[in-house]
């Protein structure tokens, strides 16, 4: 459109209607910017720390739930070759005292698909990452007496996932310095059940003990009892070793905080803090291409150890 001198509106050209037309206004134009354009860096800040959060929850069930198995498997590598060692010299220990994650034996159980898994002295966190643990204030498997072993049902390779679906007769093998031993399942039982009768002489009972999920929602993340599976060889366990003292440290499926792994966790969280900063100051005033290559191993490496160290301070079962 087009407007006239005695301020009438005409179309421009042919007549082909608005297209390509000017329209000429006559009145004040505000050119004020945008209302609340003051609030956009808050916004973005907002936003880019949403994004942040959500990438940190996916790395936490990733890491629970993937990665960690990774990292037991690198324990369950080492400390095998480590007890292969040990016993083909016989220099496994048979009783106490025994340094917390030491190797002691292997257990398979072929009906759950376990095969040749290391199992430590200790049930502390610590030493459950690395796989199942024998329970202080036990004898060790093989030997007459009842012998306890813990380990995880969910994280770090979750030695012990399937263990409550043993069923009665199940064979449960140990090798120890002390020799095989095939143990044969008696029964499953939960907190608060009666316990098994007592041993006969010359015998030597095995208790299994991991975490129970319920069915609910939230039944495969969230452990709600303890599950013990009772295996029993009737003779030729050998003679029980000197027992340790319970540790008051082991926790199954409540939280347990100490004063060394929160150190620990800090420190690795300011570890973790000075290689994002270090990566964000490269970004912007070094090669980009150098950054990804140099930083990324850099930053993963620190959140798995924080990671690591911060999945401690969760149930020992879990």
């Amino acid at each position: 459109m087009t407007v006239t001198e005695d301020g009438s509106e005409r179309p421009q050209g042919d007549g082909a209607g608005l297209r390509g037309g000017t329209v000429v206004h006559a009145g004040e134009v505000d050119g004020s910017p945008p209302p609340r354009r003051d609030r956009e860096p808050a916004r973005l800040a907002t936003a880019q720390g949403l994004q942040a959060l959500a990438l940190l929850i996916v790395w936490i069930f990733a890491y629970l739930g993937f990665l960690s198995g990774f990292e037991h498997a690198h324990h369950q590598s080492a400390l095998y070759d480590d007890v292969r060692t040990q016993l083909a010299l016989g220099e496994a220990p048979t009783g106490a005292p025994i340094e917390p994650g030491t190797a002691l034996g292997v257990v398979s159980i072929p009906s759950i698909g376990l095969d040749n898994e290391v199992f430590v002295e200790g049930t502390r966190n610590e030493q459950l990452q690395m796989g199942p643990g024998h329970v202080y204030g036990s004898v060790l498997p093989g030997q007459q007496g009842t012998s306890f072993l813990a380990g995880r049902s969910l994280t770090f390779g979750a030695p012990f996932r399937h263990v409550a679906d043993l069923k009665k007769g199940s064979v449960v093998r140990v090798t120890t310095a002390n020799g095989t031993f095939s143990y044969r399942v008696e029964g499953v039982r939960r907190q608060g059940d009666p316990a098994p009768a007592a041993l006969p002489a010359g015998a030597g009972r095995l208790t299994l003990v991991t975490s129970h999920r319920d069915g609910g929602p939230l039944g495969a993340v969230r452990p709600s009892d303890t599950v013990y599976v009772d295996a029993l060889v009737p003779q030729g366990a050998a003679t029980a070793g000197a027992v340790g003292t319970v540790d008051p440290g082991a926790t199954y499926l409540s939280a347990h905080v100490d004063t060394a792994t929160l150190a620990q966790l800090v420190l690795s969280l300011q570890m973790f803090g000075v290689v994002v900063v270090a990566c964000a100051w490269g970004w912007n005033r070094w090669n980009r291409v150098a950054v990804w290559i140099v930083g990324t191993p850099a930053v993963i490496a620190s959140l798995w150890v924080a990671t690591s160290l911060a999945s401690r301070l969760l149930p020992g079962l879990f």
